[in-house]
């Protein structure tokens, strides 16, 4: 009976409202989300929108309303998280998928080049990832455009949307087809969001040829009224010192922002908010809702009378209520060679069956993370005789050449180049080999490795090594412009050998790995030393196997303020060591020693108060170690484990933090402002070593008493996170050091290498 009563006064509002209002919604990026302010305007007075056409953020924000979701629903859809990141090109934590990252490097850019195509350079095309944002439309979309068959005209209203086909050149009006795809080819912002192919055409923003599609709605719809949101406006004139006027001017062709419809009214909602800058939706949607309301009395006078909003909102829920779950029976994945389909559909498949969106969504951002694919677009079919969906995955492979450039450049005279070059191999395995190099006074670096991540039921990857680098540490703190000194320590190291790791979840990554290794150590047991002078040498040629236990979910591999990292590791190391004297030292007898020792080391490193400006972070570390004495107090410091908790104490030897059992921790205030952008870092350790390392009467390592030392680090950084890398400026406190301040400024990530003991 109730859903009798229902129909009838959805029928009898029917007949009874003979006039028909259409709604055209103008582009206008971020400003845009005023139509959503706007549509509650319409609602709540009962203005029935019968049909919408709209281009670019009126076309998702119509296409939404058109798929059956309430004003107040698509209010509440964009102000949550998920949008906020959808709309940065970002995927969201619990789906970043930490087994594919590696060990992470100093790289700032990276070209990539096809071999197939005379090494054709591939420039980005856009500045965000569409991954999250298609993925989304495809579950937002999918079961409203299977109740309509495809066709615009039977969804909960009529719908139109204006696409710019670049391969005709001219406009391009979806009136049926997949509603997800129409939206996203309707939003595809020049250089924010990569176009995509509709039926081989790329199509871009809608907004270039037609941003305010009021001849659309007129053509299609004929309505009685037509009601304009327009937040827009036709670009100025180019000048000749303004390269992305003179784009827009050979791109973006004028558009009337007018209605053609006699009865005809246009809202203008004027926001202050930037074109990308989806921070606040509260601002846009509070100034939309504003301006329609003011234009609410001559709205109301063209209409024979208000439909009330519990009718409206009763033929949404008639709408909805035919709306199926969304489960998936096939995968049907195109654009790759038959190895490497066949790849992608075994990660699709260990999602597991019945394949909901949520297990799909995980099984999605694993095959999006991985280094051979370059770009993913879903879409959902209807399956009539199945009853479920079909999942038609396009996947574009990503171009087998990899160049990148990064490094660290700082006032302190510690500035690194790196470049890697990546080949992909992308089959029946994922795999790539890479080179990598550093180069630099201070460090220097050289890597050749190749990864191959398996198609084995449960995530597995192997990564045979070579690795050989350098640091080169100065005798003091000091800064560009002032002289350094000789180098007093000089740390080589050489290694080869095995990686290989199982994938545990999103975060989790349990990695063995087996390595033979040669360090060679040139140091100074006294500061008193000339150019003329030469240093002893260590030389430690030894093996190692160990086991790493992990899970990170950190938000930058540099100054991160969200997230986590817990890491338990426990190592194995024998080898044999030879010492050489220098001139600075007087002659004793020195013999060659077998040493082996175990290695266990905990660390959390984590963050607290993900909202707001104010953050937390948290930062404890133990390691135990039972390290023999090398033959001289230097050589075992060298060869101790270090805490190094900030990017600036990784590029000093300090040899009060080393030791081979120790506790340490910190606390970190973190002020994050400008949408995350800028932080302001302030943090504090101690440094507690149990049996810390002393020099005895002879120049050799002797223990101190248990707990008899304890040193602290202080830190303050201002950080700006640029499109490129970090820049940051920072004032460090290091106890017990000749020179406890130290200022630096740099730019790029001090990042290393993976070492032996690592």
């Amino acid at each position: 009976m109730p859903r009798l009563l229902s129909f009838l006064l959805i029928l009898s509002t029917a007949f009874a409202q003979a006039q028909r209002v259409g709604l055209v919604l103008s582009g206008g990026g971020a400003s845009g989300m005023a139509h959503i302010g706007v549509l509650q305007a319409l609602e709540e007075n009962g203005v029935p929108v019968d049909c919408i056409a709209g281009s670019s953020m009126g076309a998702l924000i119509g296409g939404m309303y058109a798929a059956g979701y309430s004003p107040w629903e698509i209010d509440s859809l964009f102000r949550t998280p998920q949008f906020r990141i959808m709309a940065e090109g970002g995927v969201e934590a619990k789906h970043t998928y930490s087994f594919k990252q590696g060990h992470p490097d100093a790289t700032l850019l990276s070209l990539r080049f096809d071999l197939d195509t005379a090494l054709q350079t591939s420039l980005p095309t856009s500045l965000r990832s569409p991954a999250l944002l298609d993925f989304e439309q495809m579950r937002g979309f999918a079961p409203a455009n299977t109740v309509a068959g495809g066709d615009f005209d039977s969804l909960f209203v009529p719908f139109r949307c204006v696409a710019s086909d670049l391969t005709a050149q001219r406009a391009m009006i979806f009136r049926d087809g997949d509603l997800a795809q129409a939206v996203r080819a309707s939003m595809s912002y020049p250089f924010y969001f990569k176009p995509i192919r509709v039926d081989g055409h790329l199509m871009m923003d809608g907004g270039l040829y037609n941003n305010f599609p009021s001849d659309v709605m007129y053509a299609d719809f004929f309505p009685d009224i037509i009601v304009g949101s327009n937040v827009s406006g036709n670009s100025p004139p180019p000048s000749e010192d303004d390269l992305l006027s003179q784009l827009r001017a050979m791109m973006q062709e004028p558009t009337m922002f007018t209605v053609i419809c006699e009865n005809g009214i246009i809202i203008e909602p004027r926001t202050d908010v930037s074109l990308f800058d989806f921070s606040d939706p509260s601002k846009a949607i509070a100034v939309g809702y504003k301006a329609a309301m003011a234009q609410m009395p001559r709205i109301l006078e063209q209409l024979e009378g208000p439909i009330p909003p519990s009718a409206i909102a009763a033929r949404r829920a008639a709408f909805r209520a035919r709306m199926l779950p969304m489960e998936f029976g096939e995968v049907h994945v195109e654009g790759l060679k038959r190895s490497a389909t066949r790849y992608c559909e075994r990660v699709i498949e260990r999602a597991g069956v019945p394949l909901t969106t949520d297990r799909l969504k995980n099984a999605y951002f694993r095959l999006h993370a991985d280094q051979g694919i370059a770009h993913l677009y879903p879409r959902a079919t209807w399956n009539a005789q199945r009853g479920n969906y079909d999942l038609d995955l396009e996947v574009k492979p990503e171009k087998d050449l990899e160049v990148r450039f990064g490094g660290m450049f700082s006032s302190r005279p510690i500035n690194t180049g790196m470049a890697a070059l990546r080949y992909k191999l992308f089959g029946s395995a994922s795999a790539h080999i890479e080179a990598l190099s550093y180069f630099g006074k201070f460090y220097a670096a050289g890597q050749l490795k190749l990864r191959a991540d398996l198609s084995t039921r449960l995530p597995i990857y192997v990564e045979p090594v070579f690795n050989l680098h350098r640091w080169d540490h100065f005798s003091g703190f000091s800064t560009f412009f002032e002289e350094v000194r000789p180098a007093f320590v000089v740390i080589r190291e050489a290694w080869g050998g095995m990686n290989a790791g199982l994938g545990i979840g999103n975060k989790g990554l349990l990695r063995l790995d087996v390595k033979l290794a040669e360090t060679k150590d040139r140091y100074y047991q006294t500061l008193e030393f000339s150019g003329r002078d030469t240093s002893d040498i260590t030389w430690f040629r030894h093996a190692t196997a160990g086991a790493l236990l992990q899970r990170n979910s950190l938000n930058r591999k540099q100054h991160p303020n969200e997230g986590e990292s817990l890491s338990i590791s426990l190592r194995y190391v024998i080898g044999d060591e030879h010492t050489d004297l220098g001139s600075t030292q007087i002659e004793a007898p020195i013999e060659d020693k077998r040493h082996q020792w175990l290695i266990a080391k905990a660390q959390l490193d984590q963050y607290v108060l993900r909202k707001g400006v104010f953050k937390i972070g948290v930062l404890a570390e133990g390691q135990f170690s039972t390290m023999p004495m090398f033959q001289n107090y230097t050589a075992s410091i060298i060869r101790a484990p270090a805490f190094q908790p900030t990017p600036e104490s990784r590029t000093y030897f300090m040899e009060q933090f080393r030791a081979p059992k120790y506790l340490a921790g910190g606390l970190r205030t973190i002020v994050a402002v400008a949408r995350n952008k800028f932080d302001l870092r302030l943090e504090g350790y101690v440094f507690q070593p149990y049996e810390p390392i002393v020099r005895g009467a002879d120049g050799e390592g002797v223990t101190a008493p248990a707990l008899t030392q304890r040193y602290y680090i202080g830190a303050g950084s201002l950080i700006y996170q640029s499109p490129v890398g970090p820049v940051w400026f920072n004032l460090s406190y290091f106890d017990q050091q000749r020179a406890r301040w130290a200022w630096s400024l740099t730019f790029g990530y001090i990042l290393f290498t993976q070492r032996a003991q690592d």
